[in-house]
């Protein structure tokens, strides 16, 4: 496998460390202490420099299926109304509801939830 690449080496080399760390600690200390040590040996140190914290966090944290798909379809549809208020800002100006709909669209970005942004408008 000399045609391994850089990173996947990098990964598996800093998979090692965390798997030797555990012999003699904890998982916390055994991931953090190998983020330090492939830092300071030049393995992934771009991206564990900038994501460090992240990797830490999603290496502790147990995946779960239902909480990930909740999370993606509430982001897509915080998405879907933000596309859809910027398009109704671009129609309200043709029919000449502009500043209703801008009303509501900056509601939104002021972090106003969708649902309360909807209430105020009357939408629900």
């Amino acid at each position: 496998m000399a045609d391994r690449s850089p990173t996947l080496s990098g990964y598996e080399e800093f998979i090692s460390v965390i798997r030797d760390n555990l012999k003699s600690m904890n998982l916390r200390d055994a991931i953090r202490i190998a983020i330090r040590d492939c830092i300071s040996r030049n393995i992934l140190v771009y991206f564990l420099k900038r994501h460090g914290s992240e990797v830490e966090n999603m290496l502790l944290t147990e995946w779960n299926w239902d909480d990930a798909k909740s999370v993606w379809q509430e982001e897509a549809r915080e998405t879907g109304w933000e596309e859809g208020l910027k398009q109704g800002v671009i129609e309200g100006r043709n029919e000449g509801r502009e500043e209703r709909t801008r009303e509501l669209f900056s509601l939104w970005e002021s972090g106003v939830s969708l649902t309360e942004a909807k209430q105020r408008f009357g939408l629900l």
